[in-house]
């Protein structure tokens, strides 16, 4: 339904008394918002003075709205015929403003409860003592939404009435066979009624459907869609929950292509690990993180978008841990039109989601509940059973040897292991630390108020229990929100406050069971956990138990307290001038704890005085803070028919501290004994350490928009921004765009036509990305504790200061085509180039200077690419809430390094050096001009020679050879696919609902490094893939893709070697996968009785699941750490 309506720091573990008093304060608005909601009921119409000459009607309208604070409600087509007005008025009510602005149209205002209504003087309510048949009826929304205002009109006449705020009308018609009714309101569809009884009607009216988006939504302010020029995706919170019921990243993951999600092979779908994002592809490189082991707070991904809650800044953890019932809408603004207002923080892109807002109703609860089953997914695993690990050790000689003693001694153990294999004993050591973990969900909020004052309480709790035994997450979160209006002003403040507890899994890492051999048992003959669980006696031959170390007292726990607050106020000076101010706090305090104690097999080498060590605690302790606060003046004017004018000044100030300090002790005797204060010692050869930042930010922000004839629009903003992470030299960075579109829908001769929108757009611009450290710029010195002369404490200069270091630029292109008939079709198609310059990189300097490496702008990065979306919807009956619409979205990215210093190759060297290593046998990341980020590094290989098993390399200049040299190493693949999108469909009927999302990609390369470790290069001391003994050359003239299991000639050496194999093309494979993402059935109770009986407004129960199945081109071990888990969501929504 559419309304017409006007719109110093504190140090760690210690709060200031500032911010309580905020906090004090709130609690304080809360109750006197509880004593007022009553209060409020009783005041009078409030005066207002309005001074109007030769303006348009609508001018008026939003006057009195903003003063009197009620909502009016009209027919925009009446409002077509009203002339230009001239009005001097000044302290009357609204309705005689309205009226005297209105006279002589023919239209006239009267107050229906607490609505101002506009209708036709001639349009008269039917008299009780009228000759005719009474009718009455309710006419609601899509959503059963009641619609006041609703013009009624019994066609051919001049007879009608308005519906009340209930959405009810009551109308005597006159004695004729037959009667047909009108139903007509602002921005819905006008729908005709033949009336053939007199049983109550129940009208539902449709939304125009050439308002695809009345607005579009930046965090900053709102924009009239159809004068945007950018590239923005908007998705309502209904639309989120469609797909996924867990967190707004499982949603997305499945709504959007060209924001990556990344599957974490290694960790898979652990709850506390959070996901890393690219919008539109990486612009960042990869060198590696320091040794610092930061647990209390998860780090910055240089590559993930700002994310933007409520008008604040937010990171990754607290959008993952956010309710999704909270959420009204997201928007993902992608290119410099839509995203340049942030300046230096956008580009990597921008993601703004908004709450929910107070409504003006009565009383309203609603409540949410869900149950979540996650199920380990092992498909990717292959593993041999007993049985076949002891032939395949038997075939590859391990029971052999020319010694008759050895031969003996090695006869002996196998002769063990196959008595426990013929004993029946073939341990499933995957399923030991899984499980099939079982979370709730429960949400509850009430709404109150009136059409000043209002009020959102909500509650929530969610427990998500991992696969993997003790593995959860559990999250608390409180939230209020006042708002108060008055005449002109508007005042909001709300109040969130999160509590979270994680437990990693005490049973260690899923790898550690994966290479255990399954003829090995966790417990002894009496059924005891063994901290060996080796059938062939000898400390050479020690098998740790993981399971031993889960049944100990361990502690892997996490947790963090955060309270934020935010306020604004919104300021109506006249009709087109609005003032917003916005102030932010956030205050969270964080925890880490690891505890392994001293009978942990961890610590079973130490011997010596090293037995004093054993066991070990590591705490980490942080807190974070934030402030943010920014003014904003805009205008917004229709300046005749023609010309529409937006414009928006403001000033933004900001400023996050944070900090992190790390224990590590250790001797511990007892693991009962798991606190620091029980520590031994600080652990050999350290001492207490951590980081702190603190960052200041202010910037200056001009936008401005001109649509004229709402046909041509131009975008444009600058921002100017400072912060204290550069150097005083380019401390200011500067950041603009400029749109332009065209609206040719709304060209003449396309104006009858069934094309509800076609735009044409385009925009450039340049952006920023703060991805440097808090001092990078400065130079830092450090304590050294050693050096004291004359009672004071030595220091020494740890980093160079570079006075020059300046903001990462990206400059962004973009052209789009927005298309849609109705609901029926639509398309978006954006085509983009993406150019970064400045990343910020470690620069090598002479060591004469006492330094290895100064930070220094010194990467480029270009991503092109495309994003397509369409929708089209075959089958559509509004009256029965009945549809089929089938959906796609497409998504191609690639990028390429365009500018490297020479001092990169220091670092491509030393990646080469680590390749080199007969140990190291994965692909390592180099950077070169022209080569994609993404780049799958190794040498050439033309396969298994058939003559002697042996690998053939090609060496950079084509030619053949045994001999493998990292210096061969080519691009042999790219991570990125070619393209990759989603495809699904919604379906309704009737209550019945029905929603399937595919996820699919195509062209992309990966190295299969599951083929390497577990198949050509296993250690069959430990369980391998089932494909070990498959494809294995054997004799000569073997055509096979594997080289032979063991020992091998190596005809250059002259001698048997077991050569493992190192990174080569034979093992980069094309990566095409095809998944069912996302499946959910639901029912709405809408269309039962029973529903308004208990005092329901709605109730609706979902079973959702995520994850179904995947098919893929690639073979390869997904989630090593920890599994990947296909979920089943049971949940139930209802509103009283």
């Amino acid at each position: 339904m559419k309304k017409k309506s006007k719109d110093g720091t504190s140090r760690c573990g210690k709060v200031t008394c500032k911010f309580w008093k905020v906090m004090r304060l709130q609690l304080l608005m809360i109750f006197v918002t509880l004593f007022q909601l009553h209060a409020e009921n009783s005041y009078t119409q409030q005066k207002v003075s309005i001074l109007f000459k030769d303006a348009a009607i609508e001018e008026v309208i939003k006057a009195v709205e903003a003063q009197s604070g009620y909502v009016v409600v009209y027919n925009n087509t009446l409002l077509k015929t009203v002339k230009r007005v001239t009005v001097t008025l000044r302290d009357v009510n609204a309705v005689e403003a309205l009226n005297e602005a209105l006279k002589g149209s023919g239209l006239h205002c009267k107050l229906v409860e607490n609505f101002l209504v506009i209708a036709k003087d001639n349009v008269k309510t039917a008299p009780e003592d009228d000759k005719g048949r009474r009718i009455e009826g309710k006419v609601t929304d899509k959503d059963k939404m009641p619609l006041p205002g609703v013009t009624v009109l019994v066609k051919g006449t001049k007879l009608g009435v308005v519906t009340d705020t209930a959405g009810k009308f009551q109308l005597t018609l006159p004695l004729e066979k037959e009667v047909t009714l009108q139903f007509s309101f602002i921005g819905m569809k006008a729908q005709e009624v033949k009336i053939k009884d007199y049983k109550p009607l129940s009208i539902v009216l449709e939304e125009e459907a050439t308002e695809v988006e009345e607005v579009v939504v930046n965090g900053i302010f709102q924009r009239k869609a159809g004068s945007f020029t950018g590239s923005a995706l908007t998705m309502k919170g209904e639309d989120l929950k469609r797909v996924s019921n867990s967190n707004v990243f499982a949603s997305l993951k499945n709504l959007d292509p060209s924001l990556m999600i990344f599957d974490n092979l290694e960790f898979g779908s652990d709850p506390n690990k959070m996901p890393t994002m690219a919008l539109r592809g990486k612009t960042a490189f990869d060198l590696g993180s320091d040794d610092i082991d930061l647990k209390g707070s998860y780090a910055n991904d240089p590559n993930a978008p700002l994310f933007i809650l409520d008008g604040f800044e937010a990171s990754v953890q607290k959008i993952a841990d956010l309710d999704m019932n909270r959420v009204e809408s997201l928007t993902i603004l992608k290119d410099a039109s839509a995203k340049a207002i942030y300046g230096s923080k956008a580009a990597n892109g921008v993601i703004v989601i908004e709450t929910k807002k107070n409504t003006e109703s009565s009383l309203r609860i609603s409540y949410s509940g869900s149950v979540e089953i996650q199920a380990p997914d092992l498909s990717s695993y292959n593993l041999t059973n007993a049985a076949e690990k002891l032939e395949i050790e038997k075939d590859a000689g391990l029971y052999y040897d020319k010694n008759l003693s050895t031969l003996f001694n090695l006869q002996k153990d196998y002769n063990k292991k196959l008595a426990a294999v013929v004993s029946g004993i073939d341990t499933d050591w995957l399923s030991k630390p899984l499980r099939n973990g079982v979370g709730t969900k429960h949400g509850i909020s009430f709404e109150m108020g009136n059409e000043r004052l209002n009020l959102i309480v909500g509650f929530s709790y969610n427990n998500v229990q991992g696969t993997m035994k003790g593995s959860d997450r559990t999250n608390y979160e409180g939230s209020v929100s006042i708002s108060y209006r008055y005449k002109g002003l508007n005042f909001r403040d709300n109040l969130t406050i999160t509590s979270n507890v994680a437990n990693d899994s005490p049973y260690g890492a899923f790898s550690e069971y994966a290479v255990l051999n399954p003829y090995l048992s966790p417990y002894d003959e009496k059924g005891n956990l063994v901290q060996n669980a080796s059938i062939i006696p000898g400390a050479d031959n020690f098998e740790a138990n993981p399971l031993y170390n889960a049944s100990l007292n361990t502690k892997l726990t996490s947790k963090y307290l955060d309270v934020t607050n935010n306020f604004s106020v919104e300021w109506m000076i006249v009709m087109g001038w609005k003032v917003t101010g916005r102030f932010g706090i956030t205050e969270k305090r964080v925890r880490a704890d690891e505890f392994y104690p001293a009978n942990h097999l961890k610590f079973r080498s130490y011997s010596g005085e090293d037995l004093f060590r054993k066991g070990s605690y590591q705490m980490n302790e942080g807190e974070e803070k934030r402030m943010s606060g920014d003014v904003n003046m805009q205008f917004s004017q229709q300046f005749g028919d023609k010309h529409y004018v937006f414009a928006n000044a403001g000033f933004t100030l900001s400023e996050a501290y944070y900090e992190e300090l790390i224990y590590k002790a250790e001797g511990f005797p007892h693991d009962r004994m798991n606190d620091m204060m029980f520590a031994r010692q600080y652990v050999k050869d350290t001492k207490p350490t951590g980081r702190e930042s603190t960052i200041r930010d202010i910037a200056v922000l001009f936008a401005g928009n001109y649509a004229y004839d709402d046909r041509f629009l131009v975008d444009g903003s600058f921002r100017t921004s400072a912060s204290s992470q550069y150097g005083k030299n380019n401390r200011w960075g500067q950041f603009w765009s400029v749109g332009v579109g065209w609206n040719i829908h709304n060209e003449v001769w396309l104006k009858d036509s069934k094309i509800q929108q076609l735009k044409l757009r385009g925009s450039v611009g340049y952006t920023g990305a703060q991805s440097s450290e808090a001092y990078a710029s400065l130079a830092t010195y450090e304590y050294d504790l050693e050096r004291v002369y004359m009672g004071f404490l030595g220091s020494k200069l740890k980093a160079m200061r570079n006075e020059d270091l300046k903001w990462k630029e990206k400059f962004d292109y973009n052209v789009g085509l927005d298309f849609n008939i109705g609901r029926l079709f639509s398309m978006k198609f954006d085509y983009y180039i993406g150019k970064t310059k400045n990343n910020l990189l470690d620069f090598d300097i002479p060591t004469y200077t006492g330094f290895k490496t100064v930070k220094e702008n010194v990467g480029d990065v270009e991503n092109k690419g495309f994003d397509l979306r369409l929708s089209i919807t075959p089958w559509n009956m509004p009256r029965e809430r009945a549809y089929f619409t089938i959906t796609t979205a497409i998504s191609r990215n690639k990028n390429k390094i365009t500018g490297v210093s020479a001092a990169m190759q220091n670092y491509n060297d030393k990646q080469d050096e680590v390749a080199s290593s007969v140990f190291y046998n994965k692909p390592v990341q180099k950077y070169y001009d022209g080569v994609s980020l993404d780049a799958i590094w190794a040498v050439r290989s033309l396969g298994i020679d058939p003559t002697n098993g042996q690998e053939i390399y090609l060496d950079k200049k084509g030619n053949r050879t045994y001999t493998y040299r990292v210096s061969d190493q080519v691009v042999c693949g790219d991570k990125l696919p070619d393209f990759q999108g989603t495809a699904g469909f919604m379906f309704s009927y009737k209550g019945i609902e029905l929603n399937a999302t595919f996820r699919f990609q195509y062209g992309a390369q990966m190295y299969n490094q599951t083929l390497v470790d577990k198949v050509e290069n296993a250690s069959l001391k430990g369980n391998v893939d089932k494909r070990v003994y498959d494809g294995r050359w054997r004799n000569p003239g073997d055509l096979k893709p594997y080289k032979t299991l063991g020992n091998q000639w190596v005809a250059e050496e002259g001698e048997y070697k077991d050569e493992k194999t190192q990174a080569t093309s034979r093992f980069v494979q094309d990566r095409n996968e095809l998944s069912l993402s996302s499946l959910r059935v639901g029912y709405d109770f809408w269309k039962h009785n029973f529903i308004k009986k208990v005092a329901m407004e709605r109730l609706r129960v979902e079973f959702y699941m995520n994850d179904v199945f995947m098919l893929s081109s690639i073979k390869t071990e997904r989630g090593t750490a920890y599994p990947f888990a296909r979920s089943f969501n049971f949940a139930i929504q209802a509103t009283f």
